[in-house]
């Protein structure tokens, strides 16, 4: 138990008088009747020592004891009870001769009013085991006497430890909020070098990309200014040659006719092609929503392919229509309408040499529809889908073309509100879709 230091007067006096009586009254017993070990039976078999106290005591004692508890153990074993007896009173002896031992010496009087219970002396036996049990509280009031003194020294030094541990823990909270601080700061500084350097890498990427967007950019500029020149010399030197031709005496009607067809057709050419740059040009720096009205779809699809066969009539080719026989109308640009589609059927034509090209219009839905071209030409690899949308992209070098034909398609389409895509199902050549919303 702990004493507080605000006890009252009659229960300190009460402490100090049981305290007292403690010390007198608990003391280890002695045994009682004829002899020192509660009666006579044994002694005649007590074994006498005449040791002598030495430096080595201490050894000397627990050997004596350990030698004194190997013959009990022995005698009991083999029944010897009289002789275990023996041993057991000279145990008792010798822990008595030296009471400060660390030895458990109410377990010896057990075993001794047991060792007579065994011998039938019942008597005997029960004065053994009070003798034991006065003996064990005995020593139990005296530890807890000297637990209580313990505890109150204990406590005076757990008080002055508390208040060295306050005061030390103010200081530890104190130092622990100057890391913390310390500890925050460095971590917003940690957490800012790291987002200057991700937005850096991240900058640095975009720069990289930028870079290399630039440098596609000008191959392709490249490219396609050297296309350009190509395809603008080839006609012009057409129509410069047969000019001059044209000029000559000898010059019959049928050769006039030719040449002045195939200068036509080159004017043609150089008229697409100027076109086309000047239309791209107009609508990448378009902000605002082409003008559009009223039309039917079915009848505009129909006048486009009669145009085509009229236009360009190709041996082993044939032109075909699904188009509904119904009126679907829509809102839309016709002038930027039919230079989408006609581009569409101008290449279906030129990349198929035998077969078909169809064209097919209908309803996507209650707000889009759709206008399908097909041909059974070459067709495009899957892989080159996306990238044949691009400017001045040509798969095939040697076929005339500028590389802005189907970048102009999907530029008309997204400024109409729809787009034009590849349809991946069909192999047996190229199949255009395009879709726009009818308002």
């Amino acid at each position: 138990m702990i004493l507080r230091t605000h006890t009252p007067l009659p229960a300190a006096l009460l402490l100090l008088a049981l305290l007292a009586f403690a010390r007198t009254e608990a003391q280890p017993l002695r045994p009682e009747g004829d002899n020192e070990f509660g009666g006579t039976p044994g002694m005649h078999l007590f074994l006498p020592s005449n040791f002598i106290p030495t430096l080595h005591e201490n050894r000397l004692f627990l050997a004596r004891a350990r030698n004194y508890r190997d013959a009990y153990r022995r005698s009991l074993e083999s029944g010897r009870y009289a002789e275990a007896l023996a041993a057991c009173d000279s145990v008792i002896r010798l822990i008595e001769s030296a009471p400060e031992r660390d030895v458990r010496i109410w377990r010896c009087y057990k075993d001794r009013a047991e060792l007579l219970h065994l011998l039938h002396r019942e008597a005997e036996a029960c004065t053994a085991y009070e003798r034991a049990i006065k003996v064990s509280d005995s020593l139990r009031l005296l530890s807890q006497n000297g637990a209580v003194r313990e505890m109150q020294a204990s406590y005076e030094l757990d008080r002055l430890a508390l208040d060295e541990a306050l005061l030390k823990a103010r200081q530890h909270k104190t130092t622990l909020i100057a890391l913390s601080l310390l500890l925050a700061a460095a971590i917003l500084g940690v957490v800012f070098i790291e987002t200057a350097k991700r937005r850096t890498r991240r900058l640095q990427r975009k720069l990289l990309q930028e870079v290399q967007r630039v440098r596609e950019s000008e191959q392709k500029k490249t490219a396609f200014i050297n296309s350009i020149c190509h395809e603008v010399r080839t006609p012009l030197n057409c129509v410069a040659g047969f000019s001059e031709l044209l000029c000559g005496d000898d010059v019959t009607r049928e050769t006039h006719g030719e040449y002045c067809g195939i200068i036509r057709e080159n004017r043609r050419q150089l008229r697409y092609i100027f076109d086309d740059m000047l239309e791209t040009a107009h609508l990448e720096n378009l902000t605002q929503p082409l003008p559009g009205h009223y039309m039917d779809l079915c009848a505009f699809c129909r006048t486009l392919v009669r145009g085509m066969k009229v236009r360009s009539p190709k041996a082993g080719l044939r032109y075909k229509e699904i188009i509904p026989a119904e009126e679907i109308g829509l809102v839309v640009s016709e002038k930027y309408l039919g230079m989408l589609l006609a581009k569409l059927l101008d290449n279906a034509c030129k990349f198929t040499e035998k077969g078909w090209v169809e064209i097919a219009c209908g309803r996507a839905g209650d707000e889009r529809v759709f206008i399908a071209v097909t041909d059974t030409g070459c067709g495009i690899p899957p892989a080159e889908h996306e990238r044949v949308f691009e400017r001045f992209t040509k798969l095939d070098t040697f076929r005339p073309g500028n590389g802005l034909g189907l970048y102009l398609c999907r530029l008309i389409a997204r400024h109409l509100g729809g787009d034009v895509r590849i349809d991946a199902s069909w192999t047996g050549g190229t199949r255009m879709v395009v879709t726009l919303p009818r308002k």
